[in-house]
């Protein structure tokens, strides 16, 4: 079972993005890093211990993926998500981002349009606009603290025969839904309606809170698994993005052959030595190590919200039902985003993802990763209550 022990473990200096590109992103190196989606989180012994073991060998040639591989796959989505798809229809790929942009090149055409649902994680922004699709964007309504689908104008906008996928975020990053069964059969039914393919972002498919479920889009029936692609790993949920393993189902078999045959072509058909070894063995003996880590992350996020709404006016943070990205509304502190990022950043001393690099709805937010031990929560938290006060102070 998961338990966090450790607040020491020091990453700096160790290559990481999260902590050694601050200042190449916030102009800043001496800021509390919350913002990049990994974790402070050791992964687990058992995953190290294969590593070492591997590691022991001593000859790293060329490595193929064994059935085996697959198999833990298929065993996890059927054991956590109820999804029962076959060996044949997993492929691998090295990060969700890669297939992601793999999906947009072989499935759709230069000019065609693509519907995203802003805000939204940002890379989705940048591989449609780079691949040189044409983004639609299908804003989410927040309401109450929660955010939904607008369905009347997703029907309008599917309809453009021009626009042929949708990348859907399940769940939902940085908003925090964890989208229900009723929310994705609507969405599917018009995608399905006016042949729009459906390609789901599930990376963060583990880190779900009670009593939501994650519900795979291509779960739902035979129909939604045929107009779908699932783009998933299991490295949001163990901490190995480093690791770079990644996969996709795709139960068509015509647009899988595509695929694969691109995967041959960039001679990405074999896989590193070691990301096969780690995601074999963290399927197949992860399961009680992460509903370990769930409790830990939701008893950060309802600390940290608890601490936000009574202590920090003119900010909100909502409920999530999923992920470990808290979402935080700042517009009633009423500054522009150059005046909010110095806030953060300058006044607090957080690196924050900041919330209009998910879209223009995403003004006024900030998004932060509450992945990490409850020393550094409290710090930050008390570092920008200091903030805000001496910006009340000041305006009066």
């Amino acid at each position: 079972m998961y338990k966090y022990d450790d607040d020491s473990i020091n990453r700096y200096n160790t290559k990481s993005v999260k902590y050694d590109e601050m200042d190449i992103n916030f102009g800043r190196n001496d800021l509390i890093p919350l913002w990049v989606a990994d974790m402070d989180v050791k992964s687990p012994d058992f995953m190290i211990e294969a590593i070492k073991k591997r590691a022991d060998h001593g000859i790293f040639g060329y490595s193929k993926r064994m059935p085996e591989f697959y198999d833990s796959i298929v065993n996890w989505l059927d054991r956590r998500h109820n999804l029962k798809v076959s060996r044949d229809s997993i492929e691998y790929g090295p990060g969700v981002v890669f297939l992601l942009n793999m999906m947009i090149r072989k499935f759709t055409k230069e000019g065609d349009k693509i519907i995203i649902q802003p805000p939204v994680y940002y890379p989705f922004f940048n591989i449609i606009k780079g691949n040189n699709r044409v983004i639609v964007e299908n804003n989410l309504v927040l309401k109450d603290g929660k955010y939904y689908m607008d369905y009347e104008d997703l029907e309008k906008k599917a309809s453009d025969q021009d626009c042929k996928m949708m990348i859907l975020c399940n769940p939902h990053n940085p908003g925090g839904r964890v989208w229900t069964k009723e929310e994705l059969e609507r969405l599917g039914r018009i995608c399905i309606d006016n042949n729009v393919l459906v390609v789901s972002d599930e990376i963060h498919f583990d880190l779900v809170y009670k009593p939501n479920k994650h519900i795979p889009f291509a779960s739902i029936s035979e129909e939604f698994l045929n107009n779908s692609i699932t783009c998933t790993a299991p490295s949001k949920t163990f901490n190995i993005a480093g690791l770079h393993s990644a996969y996709c189902i795709i139960n068509n078999k015509e647009m899988m052959a595509t695929y694969r045959k691109e995967l041959g072509l960039l001679d990405l058909n074999r896989s590193n030595v070691f990301s096969q070894e780690v995601t074999q063995v963290l399927y197949e003996q992860g399961h009680e190590w992460v509903d370990g880590l769930v409790d830990f992350l939701k008893d950060n996020i309802d600390y940290s919200i608890k601490y936000i709404n009574e202590n920090i006016p003119g900010i909100r943070a909502y409920e999530l039902e999923g992920t470990y990205l808290l979402w935080m509304d700042c517009r009633d502190l009423g500054l522009s985003i150059e005046e909010l990022d110095d806030l953060f950043i300058n006044k607090a001393g957080l690196a924050l993802d900041s919330g209009y690099w998910f879209g223009k709805v995403g003004e006024g937010f900030m998004r932060m990763n509450i992945a990490c031990p409850r020393s550094t929560i409290k710090k930050a938290l008390e570092n920008l209550r200091n903030a805000v006060n001496q910006l009340s102070t000041q305006v009066e």
